[in-house]
């Protein structure tokens, strides 16, 4: 498994890659104790991406619950290899609360405004697409894929989601704080909401944009950034409803139509 996947990492050869973790389903290791075992997974990915610099995300959500994003303190809230990379192995973490980066080499220019969008083009999605880059899910599922968000929004179509403001702070290394507005784009409240993510994958490997490698405990899954945005952004133009499932376009779809308008906040929340 990983002789296959180092392959065709070099195949690829990115200079940036974004993992999506799940130990659980990552590579093959055997170990002794917990320590070892977070730590030969790292080992392994290190040893794939050699070339690569490393981006992971860190995501906490508790800033959408009142709470300050403490850049420096507030722990990744994906599992265990992305607290772990977080402590003990990265250089930087961005100033984005909730949607964080962590990574390694040079940190990406992102600045820290009054009114903050996770997925525009003052994100981290927007260096990796603008960067020959892979996105990895190890031992993840393509569900995972947060980078869909960043396309829905570059697309200028995303109609059945609406934007959410949250106000907070954000602390900073040297613990000065900076009130911060973000802007999220959020799925209708109280309501059905799913994608299609059985389409979305076989178009994905149909068109050989994602690479599968798998057996009976691992999963591994490598796919290009920049092709998967273009084939997305396509897709969109298309139909840009292309990403939603059945059942959410049976009552989307005439909602839409009854509005004429994209959602807002007003149509699922009280103000």
């Amino acid at each position: 498994m990983f002789n296959k996947v180092l392959n065709a990492v070099e195949q690829l050869s990115p200079s940036k890659v974004l993992i999506h973790s799940d130990v659980m389903r990552g590579f093959p290791v055997k170990y002794t104790n917990r320590k070892q075992f977070i730590n030969t997974h790292f080992e392994l990915l290190e040893k794939t991406f050699i070339n690569s610099q490393l981006f992971m995300p860190s995501f906490n959500y508790d800033f959408c619950k009142g709470k300050p994003y403490l850049i420096e303190k507030s722990p990744s809230q994906l599992g265990v290899l992305s607290e772990y990379f977080r402590v003990k192995i990265s250089d930087w973490r961005t100033e984005m609360p909730v949607f964080s980066f962590t990574g390694t080499g040079v940190k990406p220019e992102i600045n820290l405004q009054d009114t903050l969008d996770p997925f525009d083009e003052n994100s981290v999605f927007h260096t990796l697409n603008s960067n020959e880059s892979i996105i990895m899910h190890y031992g993840s599922e393509i569900w995972h894929s947060t980078i869909i968000h960043y396309v829905e929004r570059l697309s200028k179509r995303l109609n059945y989601r609406y934007d959410k403001v949250f106000i907070g702070n954000v602390v900073d290394e040297k613990d000065n704080e900076h009130e911060v507005r973000l802007k999220y784009h959020v799925r209708p409240l109280g309501r059905y909401f799913e994608y299609d993510w059985i389409k979305i994958y076989q178009d994905l490997k149909n068109v050989q944009i994602l690479f599968e490698h798998k057996d009976i405990n691992s999963n591994i899954l490598l796919i290009k950034t920049k092709e998967l945005v273009h084939f997305w952004l396509e897709k969109l133009k298309e139909n840009n409803l292309y990403f939603l499932d059945k059942k959410s376009l049976a009552w989307i779809t005439p909602f839409l139509d009854k509005l004429g308008r994209k959602f807002l906040i007003t149509d699922f929340e009280k103000s």
